[in-house]
């Protein structure tokens, strides 16, 4: 009786253990079947950010132009500085025999000048001052005379204007006393006087350029220009009518 028994009590046994197994495989394989699967496809890589625009360089500062000399509503240069004027050359220091031989031998006779109206002078004359010295046209057999202030180029005295670069310009050697003319201090007045009338001038400028007779394109301007040489240099006086 008791042998009954007891293997009825450990086929119970077994039947519970075999039911718990079973149970708890099941619970596993629901669990593992709620686990979503891994990707089958390949992994998507988050495209790289790209780096923010830098700032556009700033534009170079445009350079300042510098104010001309003949922009500051003065007479501009003269037409010397659109075509080549050639000076006279002034680079002798001593008078040649030429003007020597010339002041030494008697003066010729000269015609007689026609009369001028009630007044006016019968010659050209600038005065500067108390100095003055005739003022003939000519070229260098003229300058290298030494016995007058010379017009070298430009329109008639007193038709000059310096705004249409139109300049008349009065030279002379150094030697022969026309060296004033390079270094006019500014605000001095010269007069011209001619059979045609007598007209006022003003220096407003002067300029040295280094070395005697240097070459004077381009450096005529105003209404009228004054040129001789000062020492190792040549001067220029710039003046307008007035």
């Amino acid at each position: 009786m008791r042998g009954r028994a007891a293997r009825a009590v450990g086929a119970l046994t077994a039947v519970l253990l075999l039911a718990g197994c079973g149970a708890g495989a099941q619970v596993t394989r629901e669990a593992r079947a709620g686990a979503a699967p891994p990707s089958a496809g390949p992994a998507t890589e988050t495209p790289p950010t790209s780096p923010p625009p830098s700032a556009p360089a700033p534009s170079p500062t445009p350079e300042r132009t510098q104010q001309r000399p003949g922009d500051s509503g003065r007479p501009t240069p003269s037409a010397s500085a659109g075509r080549s004027v050639r000076g006279p050359d002034l680079s002798r220091r001593t008078p040649s025999a030429t003007a020597r031989r010339t002041a030494s031998a008697p003066a010729a006779p000269k015609a007689t000048p026609k009369a001028a109206p009630e007044g006016r002078p019968t010659r050209t004359t600038i005065r500067i001052g108390t100095w003055s010295s005739r003022v003939v046209p000519g070229g260098q057999d003229e300058v290298d005379a030494c016995r007058d202030a010379v017009q070298w180029a430009g329109p008639t005295l007193g038709t000059e204007n310096g705004y249409e670069m139109s300049t008349s310009v009065i030279v002379g050697h150094d030697f022969c006393g026309f060296d004033r003319f390079a270094t006019l201090p500014v605000g001095t007045r010269v007069t011209i006087a001619s059979p045609r009338g007598t007209w006022a001038y003003q220096v407003y400028a002067n300029y040295i350029t280094p070395g005697r007779g240097a070459p004077a394109a381009g450096l005529y301007w105003g209404d009228l220009t004054l040129q001789s040489c000062v020492g190792p240099d040549t001067g220029f006086s710039y003046l307008m009518r007035i």
